[in-house]
């Protein structure tokens, strides 16, 4: 078996879905193999982080700048008005 299958199924568990392996054999694996005990160290810091985004929600700058360009929060990087013409 690959790196990239065990990293699946280690995602999978991550997302705490069903990893398709059992746990034994991914914590083998992990205990063995130095890059993907990496992405896993990698991958469940970004998943925290994307939980605690989840949560806390995006920041008052970011969704003023989203806002911003999408037109609804003034007129810079406002989007213009209608639809566009286009020149054959």
């Amino acid at each position: 078996m690959r790196c990239a299958q065990f990293r699946t199924a280690l995602s999978a568990r991550l997302d705490g879905e069903p990893s398709g392996l059992p746990e034994v054999r991914l914590d083998k694996h992990v205990a063995r193999c130095a890059g993907c005990r990496e992405w896993l160290a990698r991958a469940e810091q970004l998943h925290g982080r994307v939980r605690a985004g989840a949560t806390d929600g995006p920041s008052p700058e970011w969704s003023a700048r989203l806002l911003a360009r999408l037109g609804e929060g003034g007129s810079e990087g406002r989007a213009p008005d209608g639809p566009r013409s286009v020149e054959r």
